[in-house]
């Protein structure tokens, strides 16, 4: 599937997201972009893809609600045509410690970091599934999960349980929807460090993988961009961790 005039719906465009815009951008792709407090953040990334000639609109969206988001999925089809592709990359991460655990703290993961795409992919899907035929497809999903889902570590319990739910649910997606719709998952590590992170803190992350460095953004978006242009992969999950995975133990 070329990208050139096809519609893509990123949600959480801060800063991975932000890349990835311009990055469809450059490949003649339209981008709707979902933001729920960072407005001008979002809307400064859909004049940048505008600027490079290609269609944008920044939706407000709490992907929580279920309404919300079947009007994100409809002002998407609205302002652009249709919707060909979403990238699920909103997230919530927050560290709480096994002893200080809350139902609140599950909850809010959950909601967060599950039940948020899991909407998003349904009513995504559900669009998709009005489009035409190209070259055998109406579109394609790539949801963001995490390395850490397969290794797991420390004071992110509630967060990597809605994790793993992704993985499932882009397994379980890739099935429902096939053979029309593609369905597969990113699983990052750190990439392109949030600001609140000391810089020990960053090289600690950095020590802990075997490449020896951090991702950037464009690390997980090559992955992206492959996963929306290729037609025969589905259901499966990716890691892009530097080799965090393999651990350091035997260096």
């Amino acid at each position: 599937m070329h990208l050139n005039g096809l519609n893509v719906l990123i949600t959480g465009g801060r800063r991975v997201g932000a890349h990835l815009a311009r990055e469809l951008a450059r490949r003649g792709a339209n981008v709707a972009l979902s933001y729920f407090q960072s407005r001008d953040t979002i809307e400064a990334v859909a004049d940048e893809v505008r600027r490079q000639g290609s269609q944008a609109c920044a939706i407000a969206a709490d992907l929580r609600n279920p309404d919300e988001v079947d009007a994100l999925v409809e002002q998407t089809v609205s302002n652009l045509g249709s919707l060909d592709c979403l990238v699920n990359m909103a997230s919530s991460f927050s560290a709480t410690p096994f002893d200080e655990l809350t139902p609140q703290d599950f909850e809010d993961n959950i909601a967060a970091n599950l039940k948020a795409p899991y909407l998003t992919a349904v009513a995504a899907a559900q669009a998709m599934r009005r489009n035409p035929l190209k070259e055998g497809l109406q579109g394609k999903i790539v949801n963001f999960a995490d390395w850490a889902v397969f290794r797991p570590y420390r004071d992110f319990l509630p967060y990597m349980v809605a994790k793993g739910g992704v993985v499932t649910l882009t397994k379980a997606l890739a099935v429902e929807l096939a053979p029309t719709i593609t369905v597969n998952a990113v699983a990052p590590a750190m990439i392109d460090p949030p600001p609140h992170l000391t810089e020990e803190q960053i090289e600690s992350i950095r020590q802990a993988s075997p490449l020896q460095r951090i991702g950037e953004p464009s690390d997980a978006n090559r992955l992206v961009l492959f996963l929306l242009e290729c037609d025969f992969v589905t259901g499966e999950i990716y890691r892009v961790d530097g080799g965090r995975f393999l651990g350091t133990d035997h260096l």
